[in-house]
């Protein structure tokens, strides 16, 4: 696949939209305008005590604008801020911050970006994290303290996903990309983040389609033991097959109660594979698990998927299949869900 797969599933969480339009330029500076409008008819089945539903819910609907300014040489400084808001909501707090930054970029001295944004540590976990509804449970890039579960919020205190509070460097030297970050303090009671560093590392073999990426980071709180995760990852990108996995070890890191209270030591996994005809229709399928070394609990379900994708709009009937949800003391409240998306990027 790909490159459609990539460009509508991945360009906007490492900068912004391919759909993105230029509404404005004068000389050296420029404005532009992306999103999407994306909503889901989805079935939850039923379990335990819990009946079975049947809702429209918002499906990461956003917004953004980024603006660029050329400066001496080959440099430019830029800005990006996006929000997330809810189009099927009837009220006025559905909407929230997701990304903002600003950033100087050269070809050959590298990218610095500061303000939230796309962590270093998701350029590795953001190859498995390409499904059109579900996915990107079990890398931990969205997981953390106070995060509200597994997969349940932004990563953005402990900086593995959209992460606060930033600093970033990247560049590339042939095939080899590399980037570091440093999240600054975040407050002064005992359970802030004090500081937070990472690394990452890609090999890219461009002439088969092959990456391997290696990235490690550690979140250090006033009070609490230290946040640790790392992960490993390899993918194929070529002849309209996708592929890539992903595996991964964190310490204080998974929160699997839905307490902001993370397990001392987690692993997991994710897989995808995907195949694209005529760069427009797509099958797909995966995997993914995260699951406690020290009790039962656990985050597991497979996925499979087709989709139709048309210039900007995605059609996509996606099933999340033997789910398990166990907290820590072993309670399943794992639930199956179908669901049918449409969207459309601008």
């Amino acid at each position: 696949m790909n490159k459609s797969f990539i460009a509508l599933a991945v360009a906007s969480v490492v900068a912004f939209p391919a759909s993105a339009v230029e509404v404005y330029r004068d000389g050296d500076t420029s404005f532009s305008v992306g999103g999407r409008l994306a909503v889901r008819a989805e079935h939850t089945k039923s379990v335990g005590s819990e009946d079975s539903t049947t809702k429209l819910v918002n499906s990461s609907s956003r917004i953004n604008f980024g603006f660029t300014h050329g400066l001496v040489n080959d440099w430019i400084v830029g800005a990006k801020a996006e929000w997330g808001y809810n189009p099927v909501a009837n009220g006025s707090q559905d909407f929230g911050n997701r990304l903002g930054n600003i950033y100087f970029a050269s070809d050959n001295a590298g990218t610095i970006t500061v303000g939230k944004q796309w962590s270093v540590y998701y350029d590795v976990t953001g190859w498995t994290d390409v499904f059109w509804v579900y996915g990107g449970s079990a890398s931990g890039t969205y997981d953390g303290r106070d995060e509200g579960g597994a997969a349940g919020g932004d990563g953005g205190v402990s900086g593995t996903g959209r992460a606060d509070e930033a600093l970033t460097y990247r560049n590339q030297f042939g095939p080899v990309k590399v980037g570091v970050q440093y999240q600054f303090e975040n407050g002064s009671n005992d359970g802030s983040r004090e500081y937070g560093l990472q690394g990452s590392v890609i090999y890219d073999i461009e002439q088969v389609g092959v990456s391997l990426g290696a990235t490690y980071g550690q979140t250090k709180y006033k009070a609490e033991e230290d946040d640790k995760v790392w992960s490993l990852a390899a993918l194929y990108d070529n002849n309209n097959i996708y592929a890539a996995a992903q595996y991964g070890q964190y310490e204080n890191h998974i929160n699997f109660n839905g307490t902001g209270d993370a397990v001392d030591k987690a692993k997991g996994y994710e897989l995808i594979g995907a195949y694209t005809i005529q760069d427009m229709y797509q099958v797909y399928g995966g995997y993914n698990s995260v699951t406690d070394d020290n009790s039962d609990a656990e985050l597991s379900y497979g996925l499979i998927g087709a989709a139709w994708v048309p210039a900007n709009i995605v059609i996509a009937l996606e099933l999340k299949l033997g789910t398990k949800s166990k907290n820590t003391i072993g309670d399943d409240v794992g639930a199956d869900q179908y669901a049918l998306l449409a969207r459309y990027n601008f």
